[in-house]
């Protein structure tokens, strides 16, 4: 089976970013690292743990972590800032210099065009 994040459950098919279960768990992992050195508020945590929620149904019942973007815990309060947040922490995800603390080398030719895609998705939050 394979997990699907979309912008929300209207988005075209082709706006979809499908990924094995595998690649779910890299590209969260990716994700949940790069935040661990930041600096985060409450409402940044929330959305960090909410994709470490993610990751660890994936290890328990793989092919059911799909979601869209907007059922994330946004905080409408903070949402320009969290927005933010995110894509900064996805653009250190992007660098293969961050994956050096990783037990394996993720495929930067499939990995990164889904970082620049969930990246798409979140931009549309703002």
């Amino acid at each position: 089976m394979s997990n699907i994040i979309c912008f929300n459950s209207s988005a075209p098919k082709e706006e979809w970013l499908t990924m094995s279960n595998q690649g779910t768990d890299c590209f969260l992992e990716l994700i949940i690292k790069a935040a661990s050195d930041i600096a985060m508020t409450e409402s940044q945590k929330d959305l960090i743990n909410y994709l470490i929620e993610r990751k660890d149904v994936n290890e328990i019942a793989p092919g059911t972590v799909s979601f869209d973007i907007d059922e994330m815990p946004w905080n409408p309060r903070s949402l320009h800032e969290d927005v933010s947040y995110m894509l900064g922490i996805i653009e250190i995800a992007k660098d293969p210099d961050s994956w050096k603390q990783l037990d394996y080398s993720p495929n930067e030719q499939i990995i990164i065009p889904w970082l620049e895609r969930f990246a798409e998705m979140i931009k549309k939050m703002d």
